[in-house]
């Protein structure tokens, strides 16, 4: 009979370990995957981060392409006002109301500019 416990209990006991081993794997497993997890979609190089910033660089190039358009537009403008005057005497004209001698100048009043100043005599 002796005997016997003693082979029980070694069986038991190993049962006992490998199974606290099982669990112990599978623990630390349960912790690595969830930690890939959000270290995948949450973390600084997450998935998520990644999609954020994809967007923003795509935002920022057609940024780009507009002010490049924009530059191009006013490169063209100071050279034409360099090399062409009568360029130069229409955009005096359009931008700052410039009118030559001979001209007369005729404004517009807005309908509501005008109210207001009927109203103020």
């Amino acid at each position: 009979m002796p005997v016997d416990r003693r082979i029980t209990k070694r069986i038991g006991s190993k049962v006992r370990s490998s199974s606290f081993r099982w669990k112990l794997k599978l623990f630390f497993l349960t912790i690595f995957v969830v930690f890939m997890t959000i270290s995948f979609f949450w973390g600084e190089f997450g998935l998520i981060r990644m999609w954020i910033l994809t967007k923003r660089v795509d935002i920022l190039k057609q940024e780009i392409q507009v002010l490049q358009v924009q530059r191009q537009d006013i490169l063209w403008e100071i050279d034409k006002m360099k090399n062409d005057p009568e360029y130069l005497k229409s955009f005096a004209i359009r931008k700052y109301g410039y009118a030559q001698p001979d001209q007369r100048v005729i404004q517009f009043v807005p309908v509501d500019s005008a109210r207001a100043i009927s109203l103020k005599k």
